[in-house]
């Protein structure tokens, strides 16, 4: 798995440098945008820094071809998951499964940004399809993500089911069962790590 560093510039909208309290999972997304490149979004979250877009960014973006670009250190906060709107289903900030998993950092007034770590994914087009190079570098970059973590796949969920609001990734949101396939192929991926085939 080859990561490409291009980390965006320090500022209090993409990059505020503040400590990741620990890892408790990861968020799973898409760009929204076919067209662009993993760099092309990295750049957008780096044009952020004015403050004129509002906050946003991601830990890693995955592009078409497969290749991981990083854009914010994993011991920092990425602003990819955090949310002021209502769950329309529970009417609270985050969603219930969000606060079953994130206890505490999912209620107004805190954020799952803090614990967790983005996974941003260029899609093919506007359905939110992903190449079989997107999926599989992401599997691999999961896999890895959760063994150095002490994750489990199970660990690994979407924007749509943090905020309940959005659908990202779109595809995911309208396919459930397209998630749990990612699991068990990150699952998979784990279990070639622990017996090294």
């Amino acid at each position: 798995m080859k990561i490409e560093e291009n980390l965006l510039t320090p500022n209090e909208w993409s990059r505020p440098q503040l400590k990741l309290l620990r890892v408790m999972g990861i968020v799973m997304h898409w760009t929204a945008n076919p067209n662009a490149t993993a760099v092309q979004n990295r750049n957008y979250f780096e044009s952020r820094k004015n403050g004129t877009n509002g906050y946003g960014s991601a830990h890693y973006i995955i592009g078409t071809d497969g290749g991981i670009v990083q854009c914010v250190p994993e011991s920092e906060v990425a602003y990819h998951c955090g949310s002021s709107q209502p769950d329309p289903e529970s009417g609270r900030v985050y969603t219930d499964e969000a606060r079953r998993r994130f206890g505490r950092y999912a209620t107004a007034g805190s954020s799952p940004n803090h614990v967790t770590i983005g996974i941003e994914l260029c899609p093919t087009d506007w359905a939110g399809n992903f190449t079989q190079a997107t999926l599989g570098a992401a599997a691999e970059l999961c896999a890895d993500i959760c063994t150095r973590h002490g994750l489990a796949p199970d660990d690994i969920t979407t924007h749509h089911d943090v905020v309940g609001w959005k659908d990202c990734p779109l595809l995911w949101t309208r396919r459930p069962e397209l998630l749990h396939e990612f699991r068990n192929t990150v699952r998979h991926a784990i279990e070639r790590e622990d017996t090294g085939i």
